[in-house]
């Protein structure tokens, strides 16, 4: 399955409206102090971005529908799909991460993502996941960042 893709219109649509959807988000987001310092607020700087990303966008779009210049990228599944599926272990992983845990996240999805990617060795395996338990522990108690541990451990 093959499509075309105009890269100018639907970057400047996505990213325009994901501007905008943060524009709206930030108030809620990103408070302002209790009380004047003279300092700059802290909404300034991501609203700036925001804000020129919002202009780049219509820009993008004005470019591809007013000037008709565009880069149109055939999508190929059968090419796409290695990176796609990837990335939605990916995703998994995180969601995993947040719903269950660090430690049970890496056992469970990176094995699935070395066969997934050709793995074979059963060391490969094994040292993968004591990498990823070593990782917990490494931020754990030399950096003192909490990871998300195993629900119900105290993790």
């Amino acid at each position: 399955m093959k499509f075309k893709i105009k890269t100018n219109l639907w970057s400047g649509i996505i990213m325009g409206l994901f501007s905008i959807a943060m524009l709206i988000a930030m108030p809620g987001q990103v408070r302002l102090p209790m009380f004047d310092s003279g300092a700059p607020s802290p909404r300034i700087i991501p609203g700036t971005c925001l804000a020129g990303t919002l202009v780049c966008s219509a820009a993008l779009i004005i470019q591809s529908l007013v000037f008709k210049k565009e880069k149109i990228f055939e999508f190929d599944w059968k090419k796409e799909k290695p990176c796609i599926v990837f990335i939605l272990l990916l995703c998994a992983y995180v969601a995993l991460t947040i719903n269950i845990g660090f430690i049970p996240a890496v056992v469970i999805i990176f094995p699935i993502i070395l066969f997934y990617c050709g793995e074979r060795k059963p060391f490969i395996y094994l040292f993968t996941v004591a990498a990823g338990v070593g990782i917990f522990f490494l931020f754990k108690y030399v950096f003192h960042v909490s990871l998300p541990g195993i629900p119900g451990l105290g993790g």
